[in-house]
């Protein structure tokens, strides 16, 4: 047979291969010649074809290696260059692992995932980078536009998938908020991303738009990223604005509220495992989902599916997934169960008679057992041919439940892991046997006054080992009294040391004892931490809560909202019972009527404490409008004076064209001297004024032009122009204070129910004389913080420890702005209106704090969300920005009151 020469060649590399006519890889051959595996030999024959004189003219240029009978070895390439390819095309498939990886985790714990979500985004940003790697500019179109969607068009032309993709997007309106990767989404959202990433990889045709070296071109690379994309694809999107995410949450947390009940306020959540159960059947978040893997926190020893364990819901056994893990760092082996349902609950459909049960069943039905608890298991089984089953028991006699697996050998492949894991400092009595085949076998071991064959059923103990010699070290401190280990046993030859039956009862009696006294114990130790919890919260109570509210009870009567009659009665009689009466009605059901706008007018200055309960009205806002009229004079000068700057300072800049270094021409304008008629000339004091005013206008009027457009009140230019001379009109009786950002949000909502500039003007300042204590530095918002965190700590534990796991949450900023504008950016108008009132109503009732039990309510309503969803700081944020005035206010002042009334009568029962 003749071996010829083949000459490949590529944009970075010239290799020689040697075949019998084949045609190899060029990743092959990489791999051939780097490891100088490749020799070669030639004929008489070589020297008169024709491509040798070829070859050996371009190997002489190269100064390739050649043998002593003249054949090339060696090979010309350009090697860092395909290293740069080797890596690139890795790190390629290695994000886009990573992201198939994230939104897979993702999927166990929802529904279905916002198609807008982070996590879709990120993966079809990766599948992007996937596709445009190595794609031609020159063969997709005439512009030469190098985009996945030009890709996508060429695609559609012999791949139907792609062409419904095309359809489906020429059906989107043009407004659509997902523009960017759109055919990426809609693909995946339709479940065919990855047949046409797959036709990509694998056509020839389409393989003309790209260059040698690209990723797609690569067999096995290319393939790899329609392979990855396949969990995807199984995954149920579903198109979801911001405020439908957040209110999925809320549903999906409804539905855990309405099976579990309603949490009391003021209750201790109990942690930890339960006292008489070995396996933690707790909510799993993705975090555990992530433990189920081979990573860096743990190893993987064995996985198997379709393991069943008996469900009480349902007459058959539910499958699922077991696995035995070893941390890392501690050296704990962990047993892992979790439903099929669970694994796959997003691409396969639930069953028939669980098709409305909420998502978290499914969680609950996860197993976890710690190994280093158990110290026996049991082995039953008919024979070989039929399933097996495992059972655990801990050293307090607690069985898990039984884990049934498939006929065959797949108990033992399982014990066989378990006792590798264990090793070396435990192992397993009786230890597996050895075969002559190295294959390990279950002992087999039979009693002494039986005349029957070998047992089919084990009981295995975990015993731990001392040392290197093998001496085997009881797990009990002391061994049982009269009970001495046997002396004999029969078995099979080369048995190991078993306990006979003759002293199964002496140590089941020592292990029951002990149980009893574990059991002894660990009531023992969580009625003393229970009692210890509850002391630290009445310490919690009594320095920073108890004076939070007044001592002094508020029983609802149930007379209902304030309305039109009762007000009249109130402004007619004017006595001291209406009054406390017309508080707490206004505390426990605020003020309707027929019309709730115009009774807040004729109510609100009282409330708020504008005017006392005996006086009228008419007099003094005759003297408020006069002064508001005079102040709003003063400050027009000023105002018109700052135009007259502003405008010469724009025209200096235009004719000087100053310099980066002479930017500031505004400063430089305010200190040139002028004699003009409008600037005050009295005194240095009132220059000091008159420039803190300057500072202050332009914050105001960038504040004004943004404030609440969306409402239709204030898409009249006048109502804005109003809210805009109230402001300056206040910060020219405030100017050591000034404009604070903020401020405008809290003077809307009194102007939207006043519609009367003088009077919005002294209510918001009375406003103010408690506001201003939560701006920057000051220390109301430190303090309302502080006991925020305080409530939720005695409140409600479970919460409080998630929000500890974060050093962001030490503080709890997330409701910064909460306290800031008094929940105002958090709720409709109405509610707003209505939450307000009863703030400033129980300031003169029973709590001059509410504002702080408001947002304890916030936090604890949506509780269940935060739990499942595992929040951190960031989702949080996002969360509750997402629910802006999307909340039901009603219910959270329901929760906020009840919260109030709880802590009330703690502190009035306090020893």
């Amino acid at each position: 047979m003749v071996i010829r020469h083949q000459s490949v060649e590529s944009t970075t590399s010239r290799f020689s291969i040697f075949s019998f006519g084949i045609d190899l890889p060029i990743s092959l051959c990489d791999d051939l010649f780097s490891s100088g595996r490749v020799h070669s030999e030639t004929t008489s024959d070589d020297q008169s074809h024709p491509a040798t004189t070829s070859w050996e003219r371009s190997a002489s240029v190269s100064g390739a290696r050649r043998t002593r009978n003249g054949s090339v070895v060696s090979i010309e390439q350009d090697s860092t260059l395909l290293d740069v390819d080797v890596q690139r095309k890795a790190r390629l498939v290695d994000a886009l692992k990573k992201e198939v990886k994230n939104i897979m985790e993702e999927a166990v714990s929802k529904r279905s995932i916002d198609l807008s979500s982070n996590y879709v985004n990120a993966l079809c940003a990766a599948v992007e980078g996937c596709l445009l790697d190595g794609l031609k500019k020159r063969m997709l179109g005439l512009l030469g536009v190098r985009t996945t969607f030009a890709l996508l068009q060429h695609t559609a032309k012999s791949f139907p998938p792609a062409l419904g993709v095309l359809q489906k997007l020429a059906e989107t309106p043009k407004d659509n908020p997902w523009v960017q990767w759109c055919w990426i989404r809609e693909a995946l959202h339709m479940r065919v991303l990855s047949s046409i990433v797959h036709h990509i990889s694998t056509s020839t045709n389409i393989h003309r738009l790209y260059e040698a070296h690209a990723l797609m071109v690569d067999r096995s690379k290319g393939g790899m990223v329609a392979a990855l994309l396949l969990g995807p694809c199984a995954v149920s999107f579903k198109r979801m604005s911001h405020e439908e995410a957040a209110e999925e949450l809320v549903r999906q947390a409804s539905l855990v509220q309405r099976s579990n009940g309603v949490r009391p306020p003021l209750s201790i959540t109990r942690q930890g495992s339960s006292i008489v159960s070995v396996s933690e059947r707790s909510s799993v978040s993705k975090d555990y989902i992530y433990s189920l893997h081979h990573n860096f926190k743990s190893s993987l020893l064995y996985g198997k599916n379709n393991v069943c364990v008996a469900d009480s819901h349902q007459d058959e056994p539910t499958k699922g997934y077991l696995s035995l893990h070893k941390q890392t760092h501690t050296g704990l082996l962990i047993l892992k169960w979790t439903p099929n349902q669970l694994m796959h609950a997003n691409s396969q459909p639930c069953s028939a008679n669980r098709e409305n049960e909420p998502q978290p069943y499914l969680f609950k039905q996860a197993i976890s057992i710690d190994i280093s608890q158990i110290i026996y298991i049991h082995l039953h089984q008919k024979d070989e041919r039929s399933p097996s089953v495992l059972i655990f028991v801990n050293a307090e006699g607690v069985q898990s439940a039984p884990l049934q697996f498939p006929m065959g050998q797949h108990s033992l492949v399982f014990l066989s892991s378990l006792e590798s894991g264990l090793a070396p400092c435990h192992r397993l009595e009786p230890p597996l046997w050895t075969s002559h085949g190295k294959e390990k076998i279950l002992p087999k071991i039979r009693r002494k006054t039986s005349s029957q064959g070998p047992a089919q059923d084990y009981v295995f103990r975990i015993i731990r080992i001392s040392g290197s010699d093998g001496q085997v070290v009881d797990t009990e401190k002391q061994s049982p009294p009269n009970s001495p280990m046997p002396t004999h046993c029969v078995s099979l030859p080369n048995s190991p040391n078993v306990i006979t039956g003759e002293h199964v009862d002496s140590l089941v009696n020592y292990q029951i004892g002990e149980a009893c006294q574990s059991m002894k114990q660990q009531i023992l130790a969580r009625a003393f931490f229970g009692w210890l919890s509850y002391v630290r919260h009445l310490r919690t109570v009594r320095s920073h809560l108890m004076y939070l509210v007044e001592r002094k009870e508020l029983q609802d009567r149930g007379k209902g909202p304030i309305n039109e009659s009762f007000w009249d009665q109130c402004r007619q009689e004017k006595t001291r019972e209406l009054e406390d009466e017309f508080l707490q009605r206004v505390y426990w059901s605020g003020i309707e009527g027929e019309s709730p706008k115009e009774l807040r007018r004729r109510c609100w200055p009282y409330l708020i404490g504008l005017f006392s309960w005996d006086e009228e009205m008419e007099p003094k806002t005759t003297n408020f409008t006069e002064k508001y009229r005079q102040d709003v004079e003063k400050w027009r000068l000023w105002e018109a004076e700052v135009r007259r700057l502003d405008e010469e300072a724009f025209n200096s800049a235009r004719e000087r064209r100053v310099s980066v270094r002479e930017a500031s021409i505004t400063s430089d304008v305010f200190e040139e001297e002028n004699d003009s008629a409008f600037r005050p000339q009295s005194s240095q004091d009132e220059e000091r004024l008159f420039h803190l005013f300057l500072t202050n206008l332009h914050r105001i009027e960038k504040d004004v032009e943004r404030c609440d457009r969306n409402l239709i009140f204030f898409q009249n230019k006048e109502n804005l122009e109003s809210l805009r001379r109230i402001m300056c009109t206040y910060i020219t009786r405030n100017l050591e204070e000034g404009y604070v950002q903020g401020m405008c949000d809290i003077l809307a909502p009194l102007l939207v129910v006043f519609e009367d500039e003088a009077l919005t003007l002294e209510c918001f300042s009375l406003l103010m004389m408690r506001m201003r204590e939560n701006f920057p530095q000051r220390n109301g918002m430190d303090e309302n913080l502080s006991n925020l965190r305080s409530l939720i700590q005695v409140v409600d534990p479970q919460v409080f420890s998630i929000f500890t796991l974060s050093s962001d949450f030490t503080h709890l900023y997330f409701s910064y702005r909460w306290f800031l504008l008094d929940f105002k950016r958090e709720l409709s108008y109405e509610g707003t209106h209505r939450v307000w009132e009863t703030i400033w109503a129980s300031g003169r009732t029973v709590s001059p704090h509410f504002q702080l039990f408001f947002a304890l309510a916030l936090v604890t309503n949506y509780r269940e969300v935060i739990i499942d969803n595992n929040m951190d700081f960031t989702d949080l944020i996002k969360f509750f920005n997402e629910m802006a005035e999307r909340h039901d206010t009603q219910r959270i002042l329901e929760g906020a009151r009840s919260h109030l009334t709880a802590l009330q009568q703690l502190v009035l029962n306090l020893p």
